[in-house]
């Protein structure tokens, strides 16, 4: 039995991909406030972008409960700690990232929604 020789094989699209999802943020100071003032509109947004709203009265992100299939799951587990990310931060990116690759069929959608 020959060993396969994997030297030819094109790996540059699979280390850029790393390279973009273990790249740091420059994530915005969100500072802590009393439990009686009430949080402005931007601090609301700017928790919920980093899904940092446990335990901060006024502000809550939307959840999800999805379902996975083993492989996908073990994909997803795996490759958010391979980018020091937690599931929720992980799956986040891959959505935004669909979601720029097509911001204009969505786009579309939206106005074909508008219409009805």
């Amino acid at each position: 039995m020959s060993k396969k020789d994997f030297s030819n094989v094109n790996t540059g699209r699979v280390y850029s991909t790393i390279e973009t999802v273990t790249a740091d943020p420059a994530p915005v100071e969100l500072k802590r406030r009393s439990r009686d003032t009430a949080p402005t509109a931007e601090e609301i947004q700017a928790a919920r972008d980093q899904g940092k709203t446990q335990g901060r009265k006024g502000i809550k992100c939307l959840r999800v409960n999805m379902q996975f299939t083993p492989e996908i799951h073990d994909y997803i587990r795996t490759m958010s700690k391979a980018a020091g990310m937690s599931i929720t931060e992980f799956t986040n990116h891959v959505f935004q990232q669909h979601m720029e690759a097509h911001a204009d069929k969505y786009q579309d959608i939206l106005d074909t929604r508008d219409t009805l």
